[in-house]
């Protein structure tokens, strides 16, 4: 079943990230939980108590609500090149916490990312050259600390990934001055995470 508003209401942030790291280990271990589509339907038809907002990579190997064992109505799920964030996902975040009452956001990178590896490789296409900018700081960042700054050091690559991640959630802090405040009073947690494409497993910083 859903979420509940009592249950988001007493929930802490923390508890919130025992109940995405349980779900994680579930889905690792192929035992998702068997919910039935009609009764979550039926249960959120009047409005929806989300546990926690991710920002994930639009990747298509990453199914945010899958990836935590979550149906529909737990979770607000962002998707971005990169997990890049922009003022409209900021402004996403900003409803979750304080209309809809999420305790926890996750900015999740992902082994493997393709905008991140465009990023190192200096690619420009299109609209897309934009997120790919947001990305360049990290790369910089991360290259300061290794004597082989290319996509073959795997190493190097998930720094990038890390340290992106991160910087996005600066960039949260400082443009949302809600969620800020939110934070230093402990309503929330702002936290980063990496999901492993090879094996499902989510590791949370």
């Amino acid at each position: 079943m859903t979420t509940s508003k009592h249950i988001q209401e007493i929930l802490t942030p923390d508890q919130v990230i025992e109940l995405l790291k349980n779900g994680n280990q579930r889905f690792v271990n192929d035992e998702l939980r068997n919910i039935k589509t009609h009764h979550v339907l039926e249960a959120t038809k009047g409005g929806q108590n989300p546990l926690a907002a991710v920002l994930a990579c639009m990747d298509s190997r990453l199914p945010i609500e899958r990836i935590f064992d979550k149906t529909i109505g737990e979770l607000f799920a962002f998707r971005t090149p990169g997990n890049v964030v922009g003022k409209d996902t900021i402004g996403g975040m900003e409803y979750a916490s304080v209309v809809a009452g999420t305790k926890l956001i996750v900015v999740m990178g992902h082994t493997h990312c393709g905008a991140v590896s465009a990023a190192i490789s200096g690619t420009e296409l299109g609209n897309l050259t934009s997120a790919l900018k947001k990305i360049h700081p990290a790369v910089d960042s991360a290259a300061e600390n290794f004597e082989i700054s290319t996509l073959e050091n795997l190493e190097y690559l998930n720094a990038v990934i890390d340290t992106n991640t991160l910087n996005q959630i600066a960039k949260i802090r400082k443009e949302s001055k809600i969620l800020r405040e939110l934070e230093e009073k402990g309503e929330i947690k702002i936290i980063a995470a990496m999901y492993d494409i090879a094996t499902g497993i989510v590791t949370f910083h």
